[in-house]
């Protein structure tokens, strides 16, 4: 085993948060005004977030150049600014001073291109269902800048996931996809907050569920 193998296998071992990721920031508190207009918005419209709010698309600001002739690039140049940024399990949603997985997504998006999306992982699987045009369950068709959901951790090895049943697979983390079998997110306080990772042979390409882009 490398070095570089034997560093992240410590890491694994001893890092009980990153097998948690984002699993049950639904339960942070959703203010009381902002319940009252989900179930007013409900009532005219039937897609709705795992939390009853509704799903709204939501496009690029037209305003913002994008990087190379890609809003893309915006989405990765932004990423990459808040690396080493704190992990804060439920993290405040209203400023960037620390993420957990999701608010790290959903906030670069809002910085790099306006676009603001849900606030939790599941509500941020369900956007993507709804929108994208492009979703996969295979990782060699991710795209860079593309959004990535893992379910909880179960083990190292490949057959810790064979045969799980779908009520056995919540979504419980996801980050942006690099290119490069890269993944940029953040999973615990102790593997050092915003991260960069490859997914190749690593519990997280077995706990891949699915991705999709949310860019044209």
């Amino acid at each position: 085993m490398t070095d570089d193998k034997l560093s992240d296998w410590a890491i694994i071992q001893n890092d009980k948060d990153l097998y948690v990721g984002d699993w049950g920031i639904e339960q942070v508190a959703i203010p009381g005004q902002l319940r009252s207009f989900a179930k007013e918005a409900a009532k005219t419209t039937t897609l709705l977030d795992p939390n009853g709010f509704p799903l709204v698309q939501r496009f690029p600001d037209k305003s913002i150049t994008p990087i190379r002739g890609r809003y893309t690039e915006n989405v990765i140049a932004t990423a990459k600014s808040y690396l080493r940024t704190p992990y804060v399990w439920g993290s405040d949603r209203t400023e960037p001073s620390s993420f957990d997985c999701s608010d790290f997504t959903r906030w670069v998006y809002l910085y790099a291109l306006g676009m603001d999306l849900p606030w939790d992982s599941r509500s941020q699987a369900a956007y993507v269902k709804a929108f994208s045009k492009r979703q996969y369950r295979q990782l060699r068709k991710a795209r860079r800048g593309d959004l990535l959901f893992f379910t909880k951790f179960y083990g190292n090895r490949p057959q810790d996931y064979a045969g799980l049943k779908e009520s056995q697979k919540p979504i419980t983390h996801m980050g942006i996809y690099l290119g490069n079998g890269k993944i940029i997110h953040t999973a615990s306080k102790e593997t050092g907050g915003v991260r960069i990772d490859n997914l190749r042979f690593k519990h997280l390409e077995y706990r891949f569920l699915f991705g999709g882009g949310i860019l044209d």
